[in-house]
């Protein structure tokens, strides 16, 4: 088998906190651009069915570095989810996106952004602050909290048990805490999502996808309408939340790759043509 990456244990501080990511560099491309992941809530650097790891090898193989970092309180690294807020995990990757900036192997002016589910508001949060993102693929993003507004309601009235309760703020296996719901459901990520209009963006959704419905899809679709760059928004038929539709998955994994070698590696060329 051909040896087309090396990968790097990488740990950072963040809150006080260690997290510990992975690097994957391409061989023999010097100063390459990079992709930062940003997992789903109560997720991890890995991802269902490892497909993180599969999107990064991917890259590799056309030149693209990547970095998977656990947040604070998931995967390997430091700390309890229930003891974070939504802003903790904003925090974590802008440390990720810092230390990619500062890294010489890395070419600090071509770095993207891969996020799904939950992800997708704190990566869009945080691109707003760093300000350094030249491209964006989003999967199956949460827009606002207004989705899930009615279960909140009746646990702020406590209008059922405790114990269901509890059972609606554990999030895969982990226990979340009534503070970060409170912040989640307030979560609109309108304004930060237009500061982003130069930016090329891709957006991914499954219309079978009954855990972040189409209609998150739909106000990333009328914020972005009036944007600058281009935005292209792929709607999969059978595909649900984790894109367990084989054919599909695949469908969306060429699509990022074809966006980000299109953004990240011909990026200068792009912008030669512009300016022609």
């Amino acid at each position: 088998m051909k040896i087309i990456e090396t990968r790097e244990s990488v740990t950072l501080q963040s809150g006080g906190y260690k997290l510990f990511g992975i690097l994957h560099l391409p061989k023999n491309v010097k100063n390459p651009p990079v992709v930062f992941f940003c997992h789903g809530l109560a997720g991890n650097k890995i991802g269902k069915d490892r497909i993180y790891v599969e999107i990064a090898q991917r890259l590799a193989e056309i030149g693209i570095a990547s970095f998977r970092l656990d947040c604070r309180g998931s995967g390997d690294s430091e700390g309890l989810f229930q003891d974070f807020l939504p802003e903790h995990f904003i925090e974590d990757v802008l440390a990720g996106l810092e230390y990619l900036k500062k890294n010489p192997l890395i070419d600090k002016n071509r770095i993207g952004i891969f996020a799904r589910s939950f992800g997708g508001p704190i990566a869009i949060q945080a691109a707003s602050r760093f300000k350094d993102i030249k491209s964006l693929v989003l999967w199956c993003p949460m827009f606002s909290g207004k989705q899930w507004i009615d279960q909140w309601q009746q646990m702020a009235n406590q209008s059922i048990d405790p114990e269901s309760a509890q059972e609606l703020m554990r999030i895969n296996g982990q226990q979340g805490s009534i503070s970060f719901f409170e912040q989640f459901m307030k979560i609109n990520i309108e304004e930060a999502l237009a500061k982003l209009h130069s930016i090329p963006l891709l957006h991914i959704h499954g219309e079978s996808d009954e855990r972040v419905t189409l209609e998150h899809a739909l106000d990333y679709e009328r914020v972005r309408s009036s944007s600058k760059e281009k935005s292209q928004f792929l709607r999969l038929p059978n595909s649900d939340h984790d894109f367990s539709n084989y054919q599909e998955k695949q469908q969306a994994i060429e699509k990022t790759l074809e966006w980000f070698d299109t953004t990240l590696n011909h990026q200068e060329k792009i912008a030669a043509i512009k300016k022609s």
